[in-house]
This record gives C-alpha cells, structure tokens and sequence, in this order.
C-alpha cells in the first residue's frame, strides 16, 4: 500500500509540473497575469523565496528602455514630452492591422475575373424605355416596328450595338413582344451591360415565359455579374426548350467557374474555423492560468 500511495504522489507531482511549465510559458507571453487576483498566491511565494515581481509600471518602464531609437531625430522628440503625460493608446479604431490580419484579407479574396462586369459599370446611365404590352398595336404600330427591326438588324451587323439598341427600343415602343425585348437585351448584353440586358429579359418573359431565347439571355447576363449559380440555372431551362450548342459551351464555362467560387468559399470557410478552434484554445490555456492550480501548488496549503 506503501509504494502505491508512493507512486500516485509521483504522478501528482509530474502533472502539476507539467501544469505549473505550461502556465509559465503563459505568463512569460503575457506578465500582467500575475498581477491577478487568482495568481497572487504564486506571485507570493516567488517573492518569498527572495524573488522580485516587477509591478505594472516598472514593466512598462523596462519595456519602453529596452526599445531602440530609431534615430537621433525621434529620441530628441520622446525628451520633449512631459512624464506625467499619457501616451496615446491605439485603439480598435485607430490600430492598423497586423499583418496575419492583412495575409488572410489577402488570401480571402478570390482573383479578379476579368469577364466578370462590376455593378458601378454594368448599368446604362438612364434605364431604357419600354412599350405598354398591354396596348393592341396598329398597322401603323406594325409598320413602325418592322422598320425599326431592319434597321436594327443592319446596325448590329456593323457592330454599332448602341444604334442597335436604340432602333429594337423603337420596335418595343410600336410593338413590344418577348422577341424584341430579347433582341435589344442581347444589345446590351454586347455592349458589357448586363443590367440592362437583365430587365430586357425579365420584361421579355412576363410576356412569354416559356421563352428560351428570353431565358439563355438572363442566365448570359447573370453571368457577366459572376452570379454562377443563377446563371447555371437560367441556362439550363433555355437548353431545356431549345438546346444550341454555342449555349452548351458558355454552360460548361459557367459550370467551371461556379465549382472555383464554391471550392474557394470552402477553402475561406474551413480557414476561419481553424483560427477560431486555435482562438478557442488560447483562452482556454489562460483561463487555467488565471486560475492556478486545484488544490494549490504540491506540498502547500490549498
């Protein structure tokens, strides 16, 4: 019984060693800890062997000494300022910050797409004008648009997509239907303003929507705004009424992006909750610093 209890002694000590160690290494990191009320037992018994435990402001005092100056000019300027005065502290608004801080901003951001079209440019300066679908055209309602479609059409060819525009906006205010919605939002769509080409084709399937050429548009256009998911989405029901293979091409594209935006948000997301697991222990540690030993230290009182 004798060795046993000789043992288990042994095993208390070692633990509280292996405690008394890890604590150490949290006070070195941060001394203030000392000056708690749960650490003054310790801090009395260091100073009953004849140690000293240096107060807040001599430590403050050491650690503003042993900082080099980084030049004549600055040490004349710290003479200058009073001792009494108090030195201005950074604050959570003031503070820059570090540099773990600004490598993981760094790292969060995913790299610039250059098809992708920022909201600040992907709009017209003014919204464009629609026609009220509401109205039955006349002849001359009919006649108009006709004319507007050709010239259109011819504009387009020449690359002139603004003229182009402006003509289909013509046609939609003679005779609006989902074609020609359509057709002035691919307008946009070409002239890199998929806003715009966005509520073309949301006014082209309010009146048909069973629309794929209507369909195909939304989900290009949300694609120039680097909205992967939605974009997947609309293009998939266009292909699913009328399946062309150019489509099929920006599709896959769109698939591959969408799956670098998802892989990339796991990547952040995964980042971050290892820094917290790692946060989380860290205050652990210090808590069972702040709060000594059970018991007290081996062979004293509790």
């Amino acid at each position: 019984l004798g060795g046993w209890s000789s043992e288990m002694a042994t095993q208390d000590i070692d633990a509280a060693v292996k405690m008394l160690k890890n604590t150490v290494d949290i006070i070195k990191a941060n001394p203030q800890l000392l000056h708690t009320p749960q650490m003054k037992f310790f801090k009395e018994f260091i100073e009953s062997y004849g140690g000293h435990v240096p107060n807040p402001t001599e430590q403050k005092q050491d650690a503003e000494a042993s900082k080099p100056s980084t030049s004549s000019q600055s040490g004349s300027k710290l003479d200058d300022i009073d001792d009494d005065e108090p030195m201005p502290q950074a604050t959570s608004s003031t503070a820059g910050p570090t540099v773990e801080e600004v490598s993981d901003e760094e790292e969060e951001k995913e790299e610039a797409d250059p098809e992708v079209v920022p909201d600040s440019e992907a709009d017209l300066p003014e919204q464009q004008k629609n026609g009220d679908s509401s109205k039955e055209p006349s002849d001359q309602d009919y006649e108009t648009a006709s004319s507007a479609k050709a010239a259109a059409m011819d504009a387009q060819s020449s690359g002139d997509f603004d003229k182009a525009a402006d003509h289909w906006t013509q046609a939609v205010m003679a005779a609006p239907n989902a074609m020609v919605y359509a057709n002035r939002g691919l307008c946009y769509l070409s002239m890199r303003k998929p806003l715009a080409a966005l509520r073309d084709a949301e006014k082209a399937l309010e009146i048909n929507p069973d629309s794929a050429k209507a369909l195909k548009l939304k989900g290009k256009a949300y694609a120039m705004l680097g909205k992967w998911t939605e974009a997947a989405h609309e293009l998939g029901q266009g292909q699913s009424i009328d399946y062309d293979e150019d489509t099929y091409a920006i599709e896959r594209k769109v698939k591959e992006k969408h799956d670098k935006q998802v892989a990339h948000e796991n990547k952040v997301k995964e980042r971050r909750l290892k820094k917290e697991k790692e946060r989380q222990e860290r205050l652990r540690q210090q808590r069972e610093a702040g709060h000594g030993f059970p018991g007290g230290m081996p062979g004293m009182g509790g």
